[in-house]
């Protein structure tokens, strides 16, 4: 089973306070899953981390793709590289922001011209993924608390991805005893 964050793909946007692993707990209940294998990637790897660490019964593995974790700080090149992309979207460019994030060398593997082109294509087609408020409550960092997942987790990283993924990708494996890291040659985020 696959869905949409809110404000992503064809989910409506919030605009109330939530949770995110509340709302993945209430798919599950209603869909009457006992357990799950989790795939999440970018955030969605830091919402599996979450929603295990509440439901450590209900997950029954992990498999992390380009995940951060919370409670990690980001570089000030990470939070500048952001703030550098999102900065058309503040004067309502939002062509402008999504080609910046097209065009992001972090998230494309270099020399991947048709991919750039696919990847621009998709975030027109959905340009709230990158435009939506967002009322996701924090959750409690889930740093210190990876020793609690007890289950197979694979994390997958491109090599051509932002170096603070991958000091994210070492603190969850180093978190998570018997996890596996491996790195995808020739990828992005």
């Amino acid at each position: 089973m696959r869905y949409d964050l809110r404000g992503y793909g064809r989910a409506s946007a919030s605009t109330t306070w939530y949770t995110e692993t509340e709302d993945l707990a209430t798919l599950v209940r209603n869909r009457k899953i006992s357990h799950a294998i989790l795939v999440g990637s970018s955030h969605g790897g830091e919402l599996s981390i979450d929603f295990n660490l509440q439901y450590l019964a209900l997950v029954r593995q992990l498999v992390l793709v380009g995940a951060v974790v919370s409670g990690l700080p980001y570089t000030d090149h990470f939070l500048n590289r952001g703030i550098g992309n999102f900065q058309p979207f503040e004067k309502n460019d939002v062509p402008g922001g999504l080609a910046n994030w097209a065009k992001d060398k972090y998230l494309l593997a270099p020399g991947h011209e048709a991919t750039k082109k696919r990847l621009l294509d998709l975030l027109t087609a959905n340009p709230q993924d990158m435009t939506h408020s967002d009322y996701a409550c924090p959750t409690q960092p889930a740093l210190h608390r990876l020793k609690e997942i007890r289950i197979p987790t694979l994390i997958l990283v491109g090599d051509a991805d932002i170096p603070d993924v991958h000091a994210h990708a070492g603190a969850i494996e180093a978190g998570i005893a018997g996890s596996k890291r491996v790195v995808i040659t020739d990828a992005g985020h």
